[in-house]
């Protein structure tokens, strides 16, 4: 009878211990996740960002292709003279 006993308190004591490093590795892997959790927010942030600013510069650049073009067709094709500045005047209404 106390041999059965000692086999029961020794299954308890090894589930016990199992028990307790299952809650370590929990907590660790918890931890884990919430650091990798903040570092994707900070890198999707970041690419937000990058995307935001590839957008803005397209679409200047496009801007500018188009007067390009637009001045290009005038002068090539309408036969349009290039305007200078300091001639120029005001006109008021």
């Amino acid at each position: 009878m106390l041999g059965r006993s000692l086999d029961v308190t020794k299954i308890n004591i090894v589930l016990g211990v199992c028990i307790v490093v299952l809650s370590f590795y929990t907590i660790i892997w918890h931890q884990q996740n919430y650091l990798l959790e903040k570092e994707v927010k900070v890198k999707q942030n970041k690419n937000q960002q990058l995307m935001a600013m590839h957008k803005h510069l397209l679409i200047k650049h496009s801007e500018k292709i188009s007067g390009a073009q637009i001045k290009n067709k005038a002068l090539k094709e309408l036969q349009m003279k290039v305007v200078d500045p300091k001639k120029i005047k005001s006109v008021l209404l």
